[in-house]
């Protein structure tokens, strides 16, 4: 097989990092939204290579190390930009606490409102059809998206994100990263630059995949504050709220490999593999990325206290979880039919044409009226998904 086309993709990742490391040795200075480019498509190069070398890794780590740890890594850009907000925000307080909300809430809405919605609707016109199936295997990532999304409800009323929080989401991860290795997977089949990886002797496929992700690690490193200072630079230079700045723009960066890798899967007919990832990295983000918060806030500002919400990021925090039950409703029977799809997107997209608070509180109401009765006709499957589970843990 000829690989030409993947040895310059992996060319082209690390082109996209060499401007902000040209510039981090020099001790070069730009004004913000230059260097909110060069830095983001440093996180964009690495998150790529990261993407592809923890894919490939799976070839030769435990099963149990690939369905956990090696997540985690594919999703360490996303973490990294958050966690730096939290950081800022237990040292001097201000905006950044707000700033910290907005890209986790900003993460996991974008990755269902465009990532789930973008990749269904690509497989249906792949496919030629009005609905498609999914995997039956997902009982375990539905069982734990349904119980973090139900805990979500609780931070808005209570107006912070605690330790505590922190602790349940985190424990809520650890025992879905547990279970799914007694639970039965897809063969791995690398596609893509990782298939070219695997080709490779197992010395050089193993060298490249301990380069590819020390390199990644060290380029989001030191990219990172500069990728988020210079996002809010930006929107103070050209009047842009920094909120949603931070919002959308920081996310659509650090999750771009996860869409183009489930879109590539879609396109090679895929189509259950490239959801399963997608919906996979949902329950990564909904657990570890809003549970990261919390501990990192206390760790900066060394003492142990809740990150607090105000009346903005509660309805964020309120959004996004009533997003994540309507889209586990949509699933729940595992068919999605197109105007789900559109649903799941037109929801989405509507929400930047509600930018009150209020608007947004009543659209959170309008995703929950929409998931209750669909919740309720399929009941059956949420005790099929419980029943799944409890299968799994005597195991």
């Amino acid at each position: 097989m000829n690989y030409s086309r993947h040895k310059l993709q992996i060319i082209f990742a690390f082109l996209l990092t060499v401007p902000w490391l040209f510039s981090f040795i020099f001790g070069l200075h730009y004004s913000p939204n230059i260097a909110a480019l060069i830095s983001g498509l440093a996180v964009l190069g690495a998150a790529f290579l990261l993407s592809w070398a923890a894919e490939t890794a799976e070839m030769d780590v435990p099963r149990s190390v690939s369905l956990a740890a090696v997540a985690l890594l594919a999703v360490l850009p996303e973490y990294a930009v958050d966690a730096y907000f939290a950081w800022m925000a237990g040292k001097v307080g201000g905006d950044y606490i707000h700033y910290a909300t907005a890209n986790m809430t900003g993460a996991n809405r974008l990755l269902i409102g465009i990532g789930w919605s973008g990749v269904m609707l690509t497989a249906m016109l792949k496919l030629r059809k009005t609905e498609i199936e999914l995997d039956k295997a997902l009982n375990l990532e539905i069982f734990f998206l349904l119980v973090a999304s139900v805990y979500a409800f609780i931070l808005p009323f209570k107006g912070n994100i605690s330790v505590f929080d922190s602790l349940v989401f985190v424990s809520i991860y650890a025992a879905y990263a547990y279970l799914a290795t007694k639970a039965e997977k897809e063969e791995f089949e690398p596609t893509g630059v990782p298939e070219y990886l695997c080709s490779l002797p197992t010395p050089r496929r193993r060298r490249n995949v301990v380069f590819f992700m020390v390199y990644s690690a060290v380029m989001i490193f030191i990219s990172v504050e500069a990728f988020s200072e210079g996002l809010l630079g930006t929107a103070e230079m050209f009047g842009i709220d920094s909120f949603l700045m931070v919002q959308w723009l920081a996310p659509l960066a650090s999750e771009a490999p996860e869409f183009i890798v489930a879109m590539y899967l879609v396109r090679k007919l895929r189509t259950s593999a490239g959801l399963n990832a997608l919906i996979s990295s949902k329950v990564n983000q909904w657990t570890l990325l809003i549970g990261t918060i919390a501990v990192v806030f206390s760790i900066s500002s060394m003492q142990i206290a809740p990150l607090p919400l105000d009346e903005r990021q509660t309805e964020e925090v309120l959004l996004t979880a009533a997003q994540s039950v309507f889209a586990l409703a949509i699933i729940m029977d595992r068919r999605v039919s197109v105007y789900e799809a559109l649903a799941l997107m037109g929801l989405f997209l509507i929400q930047f044409a509600l930018p009150s608070v209020h608007a947004r509180i009543l659209l959170s109401w309008v995703y929950l009226i929409l998931s209750v009765p669909i919740l309720i006709h399929h009941r059956r499957e949420i005790a099929h998904a419980f029943d799944y589970v409890k299968t799994l843990a005597r195991r």
